[in-house]
């Protein structure tokens, strides 16, 4: 059975993925733009790399955006489940079970 995260792992997941993908975005990307311009190569395998740098990139940066704005709901949920938790019955002032 998987295991749920918490919200504050989630949050730091996220800002790790966020921060590598704009990283990898800002420095990798045109610096292998940049090498294979030099080397003026057009062979298939540059194609190639280039679309795995696009996709290695888009997916760490828009993973991590999914994981920051998750780890809001989550956080929300969880103090939505230890407020009914921690609830009393209203006529007697007595804890739930």
């Amino acid at each position: 059975m998987p295991r749920a995260l918490s919200s504050q792992k989630m949050f730091r997941v996220g800002l790790v993925l966020g921060i590598l993908g704009a990283l990898f975005y800002i420095i990798v990307s045109p610096l292998l733009n940049w090498l294979i311009n030099l080397g003026g190569l057009n062979y298939p395998l540059t194609g190639l790399v280039g679309g795995l740098a696009a996709v290695i990139q888009q997916g760490t940066f828009f993973g991590g955006l999914f994981l920051l704005a998750g780890s809001f709901v989550v956080r929300s949920a969880e103090e939505a489940v230890a407020s009914v938790r921690s609830a009393t019955w209203p006529e007697s002032g007595l804890p739930r079970d």
